[in-house]
């Protein structure tokens, strides 16, 4: 098994945080029109459910 190197444990580390960094900003720009996007299917009819995603 290698070993890591303090080089690679900082590259490893500031790449989990560059992740965890992008994910929660597209949660915050996204979070709004998902849950507008949800609240505005029709939930009578599939056919207009499947029309509505088109």
């Amino acid at each position: 098994m290698a070993e890591l190197t303090i080089n690679q444990l900082i590259k490893l580390i500031l790449a989990i945080l560059v992740i965890i960094a992008v994910v929660v900003g597209v949660y915050f720009v996204f979070k709004n029109k998902v849950a507008d996007f949800i609240h505005n299917i029709p939930s009578g009819n599939v056919s207009d459910l499947i029309l509505s995603l088109i």
